[in-house]
């Protein structure tokens, strides 16, 4: 009797914590997808370093990560989350919600807040956000991104696909690499903002966007003109 009572008591408490810990990973999503807008448009707006319109037009993908800490005090390491849009002939579907960590070992000294974009060039760098995780430069290959209105270098991403790194310092710390970073996906954000886990669903169309999304995605359109 008394251990079907406490489950009466337990169960609706359970429920309770667990709405919370949705609701509270929803504000955090919806924050997110806000930040990440708000860098595309600072870049729109600045027009400091453009990613080429040919790049936007025929790239599989687009993830941004505002924000992201790396600080360092000769053992060094980076951290941030983000969202990550695919382009689907011109339409671009999602976010779902990432995550970008990495560490480092060697002189250094330094606080920076870093906001990242990443130019997903080829259907397969598009899909290893499918994945738990994957690694940069091990997985999937990166390069610093072209700049200017048309990208020309024939680099191993253009012609076999990878990521194109944007980044933009807010702090006092020299210099970045993003080779051997780790790109992970957030079930408990992609859960709240859906109700589902599956990426690919998230991806590719088969859930519907979020207002804050469709703002995001207004911005980004804004990138070609």
């Amino acid at each position: 009797m008394k251990k079907a009572f406490s489950l009466c008591l337990i169960v609706p408490i359970m429920i309770v914590l667990t709405s919370s810990v949705l609701a509270g990973k929803m504000d955090e999503a919806d924050l997110l997808i806000d930040k990440a807008r708000i860098v595309i448009e600072e870049m729109v707006t600045s027009r400091d370093k453009v990613i080429p319109e040919d790049l936007l037009r025929d790239c599989a993908g687009l993830a941004v990560i505002p924000g992201m800490f790396k600080g360092g005090l000769i053992v060094g390491g980076s951290y941030g989350k983000g969202v990550v849009l695919a382009n689907l002939d011109g339409r671009w579907s999602g976010p779902a919600f990432t995550s970008l960590g990495a560490g480092s070992v060697g002189f250094q000294i330094g606080v920076e807040s870093i906001d990242l974009i990443l130019v997903i060039i080829g259907q397969k760098a598009m899909d290893s956000f499918l994945r738990t995780s994957f690694k940069l430069g091990g997985d999937v290959a990166v390069a610093a991104g072209p700049i200017g209105a048309h990208a020309t270098a024939a680099t191993d991403v253009m012609l076999h696909g990878g990521i194109f790194s944007y980044s933009r310092s807010k702090g006092l710390f020299a210099g970045i690499s993003l080779e051997g970073a780790v790109l992970g996906s957030q079930w408990e954000m992609n859960e709240a903002m859906y109700q589902t886990g599956n990426i690919k669903s998230i991806l590719y169309g088969q859930v519907e966007q979020p207002p804050a999304a469709l703002r995001l995605v207004s911005s980004i359109s804004k990138l070609k003109r």
